[in-house]
């Protein structure tokens, strides 16, 4: 691996790349480490015991000096701001090394201990933000992750935070699990390497260290690279302002373009509606400098629906959705299943019609348009793993996300639902006219494509349609065949391509990424931060349908022990209980003749044994007419039925016991529930 540090001032030694994380304790500090692309590994202790400081600043001098990258998980918010603090403070103990660590866990502001690139000793590369997992929506731990990669040994910390350590817990407990850490995130590492290989390719383009750049942060510094730190932000301050166009309101009918039209009675009744929406913000009157107005749109789309030709049709602000349900179509040679997307729908709604965020001006669409040629060149000369493919597509495709985001300069509401309502209402025009179509039967509507079921005499018919439909509106549809569809609903189905590929989707998909035998670990899955839960009952449902297999007979010859295991994680202040035995926050279990059960425990919402607040009271307002009572029921404040605060208590696998696999060599194969796991493939079998 080549790359450059900040600045492009030097060459990254990618050649003795580490992977590290750190531990703390009231009286005990560790750092492991082992090479990315060796077994070389090592582990420093500061603590009442010993004191390894001299080696381990030397070890910092050195990798700052071949700046070499330190790879961990969250180490930009966590890790290396403690390590930061003892290379400025050599002669820091391991109770201040602890003070720091507990400043950054309990600070107020993520952003508080965070260095930035330019003043780290030696570049760091966090995975954590690499892969976006500090995004709400993909949170995921390291122990998540383990179970994911199927590490043969989960485990939490064994030591409880804060505890004061003997020697012997540091040897036998804290330091192998402070190695174990690091070896996983170097397996993740490894996974990850087309990511950072990726990111090296761009540092020349950037100029700076986008190594913990996520996906979305890529395309959007992309943009704004194009159009040029004039365009984008406001200097006149002397200080360097977003430049944003916040909207208290906006008027669908002011977005919808004038050429999109909509005659059945069903679809014009959604356009009617939408034309008579005013989209309305948080706070009407948040005008001042530090104050951003956020569109509030999801109560406008509510219950938004419209049934035609059997087909019930959702629209939101992020799309039209519509299918039959619990369906099997197969194709023939009269019948066929025919499959249109719209190509790059949101990108190219806005590049077709000209639209950008309103400070930004036309200049932003010019760019925008050129991306996309721009990008279709790259993946003719090179191939579309080519670096700048593949940023273009991130720019192209960030650039609308970001568009309804208070922290990006792309922010404008109207951009991002003059992308949405249309797009939603040009799909129906196509439906529209496709529903025309003589034989022609929806199968299903997705946000940027359709899914029909049509004679091969009235094929051509459906082509002019769409032929029509694409000069219109500018926008460019390719087309799929399928062989065969099992179709729950529209987000959980599998379509077999005419050439033998899968796509599966939703409660379907397997980390094996389509192919059943596939072993996951070889895998690459497309997304780490989902379940991965009983792979074996999903498998096994898409291999009954596609190629007619037994269930039992698959799920009984399966002797992966993995793809029989299901994960369970408990948030926040939540215990998991296997019986009466509490056990990690993250567990590996598998359903278990023989075992107890497992159970989520939760706080209360308010206080053990109070009465429960009614719905649509102010909890100030609870809680003075609480006192004035004395804790007693009082109408105005409680639930008409006199509950109490409890305990929440939820089952897993509710009614069957489950064996806790933490350690994969507990597993055993005489004690699984092979019941269950047929009940559970059966029921996806359409």
């Amino acid at each position: 691996m080549d790359g450059y540090s900040d600045g492009g001032k030097m060459p990254l030694n990618f050649t003795n790349a580490i992977v590290y994380d750190i531990e703390t304790f009231p009286n005990c500090f560790t750092l492991s480490m082992e090479l990315l692309n060796s077994d070389v590994r090592s582990v420093w202790e500061i603590s009442e015991f010993r004191d390894d400081r001299k080696q381990l600043l030397a070890f910092f001098r050195e990798l700052a000096t071949t700046q070499t990258p330190m790879i961990g998980f969250n180490n930009i918010n966590f890790d290396y701001p403690v390590i930061h603090f003892l290379w400025n403070n050599p002669s820091a103990t391991y109770q201040q090394l602890y003070a720091k660590a507990f400043d950054i866990i309990n600070a107020e502001s993520k952003f508080g201990h965070i260095i930035w690139a330019s003043d780290r000793f030696t570049p760091q590369i966090d995975l954590f933000k690499m892969h976006h997992f500090d995004n709400k929506a993909k949170s995921t731990s390291l122990k998540a992750l383990q179970i994911n990669m199927r590490a043969p040994f989960v485990q939490d910390m064994p030591i409880k935070d804060g505890a004061v350590l003997t020697k012997e817990q540091i040897e036998t407990l804290l330091i192998p699990y402070n190695m174990h850490d690091v070896q996983e995130t170097k397996r993740f590492a490894k996974y990850a390497h087309h990511a950072i290989e990726f990111r090296q390719g761009l540092e020349g383009q950037f100029g700076v260290d986008v190594y913990n750049w996520n996906d979305t942060k890529i395309g959007e510094q992309t943009i704004i690279q194009r159009l040029g730190d004039e365009v984008c932000y406001d200097m006149s301050t002397g200080c360097r302002k977003m430049r944003q166009t916040p909207r208290t309101s906006v008027a669908l009918k002011e977005v919808i373009f004038p050429y999109v039209k909509l005659e059945k009675p069903e679809f014009k009744h959604i356009y009617d509606y939408m034309c008579a929406q005013t989209l309305k913000s948080d706070e009407l009157n948040a005008a001042s400098e530090d104050s951003i107005a956020t569109i509030k749109s999801k109560g406008v789309f509510t219950d938004l629906t419209t049934t035609v030709g059997g087909v019930e049709y959702h629209y939101g602000t992020g799309g039209i959705h519509g299918s039959v349900e619990k369906k099997r179509i197969q194709a023939s040679a009269d019948w066929w299943i025919v499959d249109v997307d719209v190509s790059s729908l949101y990108p190219s709604i806005a590049i077709v019609n000209k639209l950008h965020p309103e400070h930004l001006g036309a200049r932003f669409a010019d760019i925008y348009g050129d991306l996309k040629k721009e990008r279709k060149k790259w993946q003719k000369e090179k191939g579309k793993k080519c670096t700048e493919a593949n940023a273009i597509k991130l720019a192209l495709n960030g650039a609308y996300g970001k568009s309804n985001s208070v922290f990006s300069v792309f922010y404008d509401p109207k951009f991002t639902m003059s992308i949405t309502v249309n797009g939603q209402l040009m799909l129906s025009m196509l439906l529209e006219r496709l529903l025309d179509v003589p034989t022609l039967q929806v199968i299903q509507a997705n946000t940027d494509g359709i899914t029909y079921y049509i004679h091969k005499d009235n094929y051509q018919q459906s082509v002019d349609v769409c032929n029509r439909w694409q000069e219109l509106t500018g926008l460019q549809l390719e087309e799929a065949r399928y062989d065969r569809m099992y179709i729950r609903d529209v987000n959980n189905y599998i379509a077999v391509g005419t050439d033998g590929k899968f796509k599966l989707k939703g409660a379907y998909w397997t980390p094996s990424a389509g192919n059943y035998f596939e072993d996951i670990a070889s895998a690459q899955p497309p997304a780490w931060h989902k379940d991965f839960s009983n792979v074996v009952s999903v498998r096994a449902a898409v291999a009954n349908m596609i190629s007619g297999i037994d269930i039992e007979t698959f799920i009984k010859t399966t002797y992966n022990s993995y793809d029989f295991c299901c994960s369970a994680k408990a948030r926040g202040g939540a215990q998991l209980y296997w019986g009466d035995t509490p056990v990690q926050k993250n567990t590996r279990y598998y359903i278990s003749k023989e075992g107890e059960y497992l159970s989520k425990h939760m706080a209360p919402a308010g206080p053990v044994g109070a009465y429960k607040r009614r719905n649509g009271v102010s909890e100030a307002e609870y809680n003075r007419i609480m006192a004035e009572t004395g804790g007693e029921w009082d109408e105005r404040v409680c639930t008409k039925n006199k509950s109490k605060y409890e305990e929440r208590v939820t089952g897993l696998a509710a009614g069957y016991k489950v064996a806790v696999v933490n350690d994969i060599e507990t597993f055993k194969w005489d004690n699984i529930n092979y019941d269950w796991y047929i009940q559970e493939a059966q029921k996806l079998v359409i």
